[in-house]
């Protein structure tokens, strides 16, 4: 065979498995179940219909901005049919989406030693996060201070810092900012 050929082999073999892939992909995750009859259950034809009381509608399923309906807030609401969202996005995850994004913009000013605006930064982060859950404000201001003045006393203090906060995220750019890994490691 030539290099024509086995090119052309490859083709056609890639070009088969796609389509295989595909029709086990449409059968298996997108054609609707077959519903399942069980042993105790006559067939569908074999059923009386009796009038059943009407009962009230459940609601209506709360829909998200993409019309996928999300799962309800409690176990004993009924579930939704199909795909749904896991949950709602309620305020504390806004409140965590925010502190994540003024964590990334504190590690961006610490990326580029922008000591003015990590203190600026920690700042804001200082007022709408007080509780400081996860240890990052003497941290960050350790690192705005070996930055703003490199010297023995911020070394010592990111030191002693780093020393209490063995699981701290920030414990890592403490280190590197001021200079610490040579003493030890991590």
């Amino acid at each position: 065979m030539n290099r024509l050929e086995k090119r052309l082999i490859r083709g056609l073999l890639c070009a088969a498995a796609v389509v295989w892939l595909a029709t086990v992909i449409w059968m298996c995750w997108l054609k609707p179940p077959a519903p399942v009859a069980h042993a105790d259950e006559a067939p569908a034809t074999d059923r009386i219909l009796v009038s059943a009381p009407r009962l009230a509608r459940p609601p209506a399923p709360e829909l998200a901005g993409d019309s996928v309906p999300l799962m309800p807030a409690r176990a004993d609401e009924p579930r939704p049919e199909g795909p749904v969202h896991p949950h709602p996005i309620t305020v504390q995850h806004e409140r965590i989406f925010t502190e994540n994004r003024l964590i990334g913009a504190l590690n961006g000013a610490v990326d580029v030693g922008d000591a003015a605006g990590l203190r600026k930064l920690l700042d804001r982060y200082r007022v709408a996060y007080p509780e400081d859950g996860q240890d990052l404000q003497a941290g960050y201001a350790a690192i705005a201070d070996c930055l703003d003045r490199p010297g023995v006393e911020t070394r010592a203090a990111a030191q002693r810092w780093s020393d209490e906060h063995h699981g701290s995220t920030v414990r890592r750019f403490v280190r590197r900012i001021c200079r610490l890994d040579g003493e030890g490691g991590s």
